[in-house]
């Protein structure tokens, strides 16, 4: 699985991240800066953000959906799952092996 969200600030970002790999819920996260455009409480918005990329497991989502709701800044975080279909082995051994399945 990847898991993704996005936060106004890269401290945010990195604070995320590193708590999602500490309690093992995450192997790796990525984050890249992106500009999103959305429509948020009657007006549209262009905002520098920071877009984090979770490899994970499908075992540990409620933990991060848990993590996301105590942590994050936002008054709704987006969330979204995706699966990955297919990968090298080695690599989606090693997402298993450092998630807390």
């Amino acid at each position: 699985m990847t898991i993704q969200t996005t936060t106004d600030s890269c401290d945010e970002a990195e604070r995320l991240a590193s708590l999602a790999v500490e309690q093992q819920l995450a192997a790796c996260v990525q984050v890249s800066q992106v500009h999103s455009f959305y429509h948020w409480q009657g007006e549209t918005h262009r905002d520098q953000e920071y877009l984090l990329t979770l490899k994970t497991t499908s075992a540990t989502v409620p933990g991060i959906k848990h993590l996301l709701a105590e942590q994050h800044s936002y008054d709704e975080p987006e969330m979204i799952v995706l699966p990955i279909i297919d990968g090298a082995a080695g690599y989606l051994d090693w997402i298993r092996d450092m998630t807390d399945e």
